[in-house]
């Protein structure tokens, strides 16, 4: 028996979660709310992402790591974003948004946007 992995490529935008993480955010930093509201005007109208089209979208302000995890630098090197990206269902999850020294102080392999 041969079973094959069906990966369908949507052509709908890409869903950001966690936009509520990203409002807080700029709520305490308000400077971020321009570089936040721009990256997530693009990220919310990406058809079917992967890593080559994220990189044509945000050029040298990404980075990728293991797990489809992306960093972004966002307002000028200020504030940095990791997010999760699911290619397949298109879906873009919020992992941690903070400022350049507070991204220096975890480990972004493994940090999470949960509330402990």
């Amino acid at each position: 028996m041969v079973v094959t992995r069906l990966v369908t490529c949507y052509g709908f935008a890409m869903q950001v979660i966690a936009r509520r993480t990203l409002k807080e955010f700029w709520a305490r930093h308000p400077p971020a709310e321009g570089p936040i509201r721009a990256w997530f005007a693009v990220a919310a109208k990406a058809r079917c992402a992967d890593q080559a089209e994220i990189k044509r979208q945000f050029g040298g302000t990404v980075d990728f790591m293991g797990d489809n995890r992306v960093i972004f630098d966002l307002g000028g090197n200020k504030y940095r974003l990791i997010v999760h990206v699911s290619y397949t269902f298109g879906r873009v999850l919020v992992k941690f948004i903070g400022t350049h020294a507070e991204y220096d102080r975890i480990d972004p392999k493994t940090v999470s946007w949960r509330k402990k």
